[in-house]
């Protein structure tokens, strides 16, 4: 990719890379202190035509939804979204706000769970968040603890990633899921791919509430023999929180909380009687380990997913890059285009070149030709097309004036080259067949 990208951002350096693209840390040359902000990039490397139009669509929506509610304080503003055109590709950025902090995610695993108190504020805190999401049509559908972010200089809480929000536009019953979710988090419904509610983003705040209080996975908190969940074991919460989590984690969406701001209001009624002390004031909460630095490389605590500790070659290779429909074609093109070189090579280049030493050489050549043509072949397939014609033509007039010349010569008619050629073809697309899925199934173990 350019390092200046619309004449306006340069990038710096990738953070990390996920299943539709990539995402960068650059900065901006139209601010005076060089603003520091986050493209990302999608990547179309190996889709097929119907899966990079959902992987489009869902990254305009992205870009539709933060510009509508990029304008709340605690969700990354957009700063622009634009194509780049390279040749026969396209490519589609998105620009966003910077929020240099760490994730919830990532303090966890730093500091392990931290307390009731602190909780209680992450929800006083991003309840009225989702509020203004759910207020504005839209659905999260992906609330988790990477998804949650604690800015360092005032430890603010931002929700970001908005690519799999669902747009409601005012529909009463919500619409289908297309099935976008974190294992564990989604809620039934969702996992069902069945139609989504606001309730769907409490039941996946509730779980990350859990995440937060125990430090266990929730694969660890849910009871499958029961089918319900259970944290007693790791964490005693007060009477208030236990039922205001079991309601938002109720199987059926019409048992749940109907808004995060009755969530946000059933909090606040029995607050004082969480416990008998005063050990639930402002200074007390203060004091927490989301506060404290955690020691891991600033580049992974950008608003994108975190960078995996092993990762895949970024190249992919040229038999699984491009459509399988495409390069089925071209392998068809050319086993007839192969076949044509044959009977030109076997009849008339043999009258005519005479010596079996020439006619090696001539072979040699015209194969040469072929196997220069197999690495632009997916870029070409209109000019293969184009020859492939002209070689049909040329072999029918050669064999026509041949046949007139060296009359004691015996050269195949059309009907037996065409019935050649076509065998030479879907020989061609079984061979290319099999070679993609070996190179399918040893990519998927690289």
């Amino acid at each position: 990719m350019p390092l200046l990208l619309g004449g306006r951002y340069i990038v710096e350096k990738p953070i990390a890379r996920g299943g539709f693209g990539a995402t960068f840390l650059a900065r901006d040359r139209y601010t005076p202190a060089m603003k520091r902000c986050v493209v990302k990039l999608l990547q179309p490397v190996g889709f097929t035509a119907s899966q990079m139009a959902i992987a489009k669509q869902m990254f305009e929506r992205e870009a539709t939804v933060l510009e509508d509610l990029g304008t709340h304080p605690q969700i990354p503003d957009l700063l622009a979204y634009f194509e780049v055109q390279s040749g026969q590709d396209e490519f589609f950025y998105l620009v966003q706000e910077f929020v240099d902090g760490f994730t919830l995610e990532q303090i966890i695993e730093q500091h392990g769970a931290i307390a009731e108190a602190d909780v209680l504020e992450i929800m006083r805190s991003l309840l009225p968040v989702l509020q203004f999401i759910h207020e504005k049509g839209s659905i999260h559908r992906d609330i988790k603890p990477a998804n949650i972010m604690v800015r360092k200089s005032d430890q603010a809480y931002f929700l970001l990633d908005f690519g799999a929000v669902k747009q409601v536009a005012g529909t009463a019953k919500g619409q289908k899921s297309t099935g976008i979710f974190t294992p564990g988090f989604g809620a039934p419904e969702q996992m069902r791919g069945d139609t989504v509610f606001p309730a769907t983003d409490l039941y996946a705040f509730a779980v990350t509430c859990l995440f937060l209080l125990t430090g266990k996975p929730p694969e660890e908190l849910f009871d499958v023999n029961h089918n319900r969940w259970q944290w007693d074991r790791f964490v005693k919460l007060s009477p208030n929180l236990n039922n205001v989590l079991q309601k938002m984690l109720e199987t059926a969406p019409s048992d749940r909380f109907d808004s995060a701001a009755t969530v946000l209001q059933n909090l606040s009624t029995k607050a004082p009687a969480q416990t008998g002390k005063k050990s639930t004031s402002a200074p007390a909460i203060a004091q927490t380990n989301i506060q404290v630095p955690a020691p891991i490389a600033s580049a992974a605590a950008i608003n994108a997913p975190a960078v995996p500790k092993v990762q895949r070659s970024t190249k992919t290779p040229w038999i699984l890059s491009a459509q399988i429909r495409t390069q089925l074609i071209a392998a068809f093109l050319l086993g007839v285009e192969a076949m044509l070189l044959w009977q030109v090579t076997s009849t008339v280049g043999g009258a005519l070149v005479g010596e079996p030493t020439n006619l090696i050489a001539f072979a040699v050549f015209l194969l040469g030709i072929t196997v220069l043509r197999v690495s632009s072949i997916l870029d070409n397939k209109d000019l293969l097309v184009f020859v492939n014609l002209l070689s049909l033509i040329a072999t029918f007039a050669a064999q026509f004036f041949t046949n007139r010349i060296f009359t004691d010569s015996n050269f195949p008619q059309w009907i037996e080259i065409a019935q050649y050629c076509g065998v030479a073809g879907f020989g061609a697309i079984a061979f290319m067949a099999a070679l993609r899925l070996i190179f399918q199934m040893l990519y998927s173990l690289i």
